[in-house]
């Protein structure tokens, strides 16, 4: 390894930094900055001047302002191996990867080409198998394979095309020549994530972006916009185009959420989606809305349950038969996951000439299929300089030089054995990259995906797209899956080219729509249940805090701590016993509460319940705004923070903290998202959670209190935030009178029941009703009993709550069952009238009277 300086010829030397000391340059390999040690690459002289210009220290800055604007648009990813199912932070590297205009030329001619190629494959061997009949491919490499789907032979018709969007994984050999090194056909991750790569970089750096000669991306992604519209066989107008989405528990939903946004597009899952008399239908509160082109992210055999996988639930049942039937569109088809067999590449030069009349422009790697006896012997006789893997998916590989004995003798038993299911490939290093590390400069191996997109006549190639380097220069592949940094990869032009966006004037005639009767039935069932977890979120926080406090109290003061078993009980967590110390009872007590603040397990912790809250609001990506999913990853942040060695009173300086966050998160929402259907929703969950848990309060402090009294009411109106209230209205002690009508009657205080219930009956009777009955629904039959109980309410029987105790809290106890129970059956009627959706075509259903 020799050290390289900045140098420009034909200019004087440039001042030391140190942002370039100590860049090796391997004499035996490519690096992509330097031509030589010493030399900087021509088309990479601007972007060392400004560099430097910067300076290692304000790049450093920049770098960490780039992870935090990454971190506050929840841009994640997960790596297919996490036992845990993390969401790890995307890492952006500040310094892109730059190409000239006529290197990038002759590569994206290669990768046209290969996406043609493949195209003509999957055709091929789905349709009359010539490259099987005539011997260009063996047959057991095909039929042998899982990715190869008999239910899906002649599915398309004879012109349409089976690849619509390609990924090909490349990168440079130390001779500058690119390889690739495998395809992504089936569901083509990344294009998002470089998308959001360029916008992050370009506000993180402006001054370089603005000023950058680089060809952009936007007329990509619009070229992909237009093919799948024309995909559509019915409604070529006006199509509905969804993007099917395995949810929130995939690696890359965050990609898969932020396409659909960006190109204006539905993101559904597999249970949003229903087949019907051959054709695929999205069920939504107003009924079910025709689908006609499905741009999907859901891996081929898990497409279709009834022809394919019968365990899969990702799918949607009878989406193949529709496909065949010509009614819905499929970018890519299913079955296209064939072309990802990595023992293809040994036999696609001949495939090139065969089927498409040309030599293949773009090579793999070496390659050694072992289903031939040569080939065979040959990897097995040179195990030791090759990289030996399944072809089956999902397989792990072995890099031959890095075995020890007994695991070559297996690897050399199981390809005897099979010899048709394995493929060996030579490997070259990478070429390397320049990475900011401490404010300094390193080389690091890195491996690019370029993108494809099909239109009117071929293919068209994004200029760019995603480079990943790796963590080491020893690491063979710096795959999206195994972790690492992302780069930006510009591809350069003569000159700066006009920024242009996706949205633009629409010219014609558009239909207005406002009520949001097109909500997937599934997305109104998440904003349902999100707001029921912020709800729950903010109650339970509420009840710690004021646990936290009283316990700090007792521990300053010595004072009475007989409410906080009460507390305990509305938290659902055993009350300690009554130990024979007050401090072994006091740290008792104040582990039980700090669990619930840094622990997980009980399911009524903050960490849990905030689980489910970001399930939830995951799962609805799209429909909140910018601002209130930054919220929520700030409050993501404030949740996972806390550690085992966290105090009483850091606890509950965390939990106000969380309070704030969550309010801001809950009134956020109220002042941004439309108030239609899905807001509705949304707040009808918030306040049935907070009727039901004030209700809980008051069957806590007045009916079941293990020390009921004065400590206790001043609990409940503390948790509700009426204590102030209180106090100003009534400048007086407390009176249970007093706390009944407040909490419970006032229907201009927000946190009554009165309130309460009045706002879910108004709410629930500006629901759509898809039965079109002109009768009164279960849910507002429900609401209508309960806020009809409290208005009938004897006021004068429970005005004697503090004289006659028994007859009024017996009175008081029939009324506050008497309101929950309907309320308890008020989330079942939802899902059954809105949620568990009536699939009647939407032009069938009758208007409502």
């Amino acid at each position: 390894m020799i050290e390289a300086a900045v140098a420009f010829p034909d200019e004087p030397q440039p001042p030391y930094d140190p942002l370039f000391s100590d860049y090796p340059v391997a004499a035996d390999g490519y690096d992509e900055m330097y031509a030589a040690p010493g030399v900087l690459r021509p088309h990479w002289r601007d972007m060392a001047r400004f560099l430097e210009q910067t300076g290692g220290a304000e790049l450093d800055r920049r770098y960490d302002e780039i992870q935090r604007l990454l971190q506050a648009d929840g841009v994640t990813y997960n790596t297919y191996d996490d036992p845990h199912d993390a969401q790890r932070r995307w890492l952006l590297d500040p310094v892109p990867l730059l190409m000239t205009g006529e290197e990038w030329t002759g590569l994206a001619a290669g990768l046209e080409q290969r996406s043609r190629l493949l195209n003509a494959l999957l055709a091929d061997l789905y349709g009359p198998r010539l490259a099987i009949r005539h011997g260009w491919l063996p047959p057991e490499l095909v039929y042998a394979h899982p990715s190869f789907l008999p239910a899906c032979h002649q599915s398309l018709p004879a012109h349409e095309r089976w690849l619509i969007f390609h990924g090909v994984d490349l990168a440079r050999g130390p001779d500058g020549v690119f390889r690739v090194y495998g395809d992504r056909s089936q569901s083509p991750s990344g294009a998002g994530y470089t998308l959001e790569n360029r916008i992050i970089l370009a506000r993180a750096l402006p001054m370089l972006y603005r000023d950058a000669p680089l060809r952009r991306l936007a007329a990509f992604l619009e070229t992909e916009r237009t093919t799948l519209a024309k995909l559509a066989r019915h409604h070529p107008e006006n199509p509905h185009v969804v993007l099917l989405t395995p949810g929130p528990n995939s690696p890359v939903y965050f990609e898969h959420a932020y396409l659909a946004n960006y190109l204006s597009l539905s993101l559904v899952e597999g249970e949003d989606l229903v087949v019907r008399d051959g054709r695929v239908w999205l069920k939504t509160l107003g009924g079910l809305q025709p689908v006609d082109v499905i741009l999907r992210r859901v891996m081929d055999a898990f497409c279709d349950p009834l022809e394919l996988r019968g365990d899969s639930l990702l799918g949607v049942p009878g989406l193949l038969q529709a496909v065949r039937g010509g009614h819905v569109a499929l970018a890519n088809a299913i079955g296209s996951g064939l072309v990802e067999n990595p023992a293809l590449a040994a036999f696609l030069p001949l495939l090139c000439r065969q089927l498409l009349g040309e030599d293949l422009k773009l090579p793999s790697l070496p390659t050694w299929w072992c289903g031939h006896p040569a080939d065979r012997d040959y990897v097995l006789a040179h195990l030791d300089e090759l990289v030996v893997r399944s072809i089956l998916p999902g397989s792990p590989y072995w890099e031959g030089g890095q075995l020890d004995a007994a695991t070559r003798c297996q690897v050399n038993e199981r390809i005897r054995a099979a010899p048709h299911l394995f493929v060996a490939q030579a490997p070259a290093p990478l070429s390397t990259a320049p990475v900011l590390e401490d404010g300094r400069l390193t080389p690091r191996p890195v491996m690019l995906r370029g993108f494809v997109v099909a239109e009117d006549q071929g293919y068209r190639v994004m200029p760019g797209g995603l480079a990943r380097v790796s963590s080491g220069l020893d690491t063979l592949q710096a795959a999206l899956q195994k972790g690492g940094i992302s780069k930006d990869w510009w591809v350069l032009a003569p000159t700066p080219q006009r920024h242009v966006s996706l949205l633009r004037q629409a010219y014609g005639p558009i239909v207005v729509t406002r009520d949001g009767s097109d909500l997937p039935s599934r997305v109104a069932d998440d904003l349902f249940w999100l707001g029921r977890y912020v709800e729950r979120l903010d109650g339970n926080a509420r009840l710690l805090r004021e646990a936290l406090g009283r316990l700090l109290e007792w521990e300053q003061d010595n004072t009475d701590e007989r409410c906080l078993d009460d507390l305990l009980d509305a938290l659902d967590i055993p009350v300690p016993p009554v130990a024979e110390s007050p401090r072994a009872r006091f740290f008792a007590l104040r582990q039980e509460l700090l669990n619930l603040v840094i622990a997980s397990e009980h399911p009524g912790s903050v960490k849990a319940i905030f689980s489910g809250l970001l399930r939830t609001g995951r799962a609805v990506r799209n429909h909140l705004g910018d601002d209130s999913w930054r919220l929520l990853n700030r409050l993501q942040q404030r949740i996972q923070e806390p550690s085992q060695e966290i105090g009483a009173r850091q606890a509950r300086e965390l939990l106000e903290e969380e309070l704030v966050l969550v309010a801001a998160f809950s009134n956020l929402n109220n002042e941004t998202m439309p108030h239609h259907q899905g807001w509705l929703f949304f707040d009808i969950g918030r306040y049935l959670e907070r009727v039901l848990r004030t209700l809980d309060l008051f069957n806590l402090a007045f009916i079941t209190a293990r020390n009921p009294g004065l400590p206790l009411w001043e609990v409940v109106l503390t948790i509700t935030d009426n204590l102030t209230a209180y106090r100003r209205r009534y400048r007086s002690a407390l009176h249970p009178t007093a706390i009944i009508d407040l909490l419970l009657f006032d229907e201009g205080n927000p946190r009554a029941v009165g309130y309460q219930l009045r706002r879910l009956q108004r709410h629930i009777g500006r629901l759509q009703q898809p039965s079109g009955s002109p009768y009164r629904s279960a849910e507002e039959r429900l609401i209508l009993e309960s806020l009809t109980t409290l208005q009938l309410a004897d006021i004068a029987a429970l005005a004697t709550l503090s004289h006659d105790s028994t007859r009024s809290s017996a009175e008081l106890a029939r009324l506050l069952d008497a309101l929950q129970t309907p309320l308890k059956g008020l989330s079942d009627a939802l899902t059954h009238s809105h949620f568990s959706h009536v699939e009647v075509p939407q032009q069938l259903i009758t208007m409502r009277p």
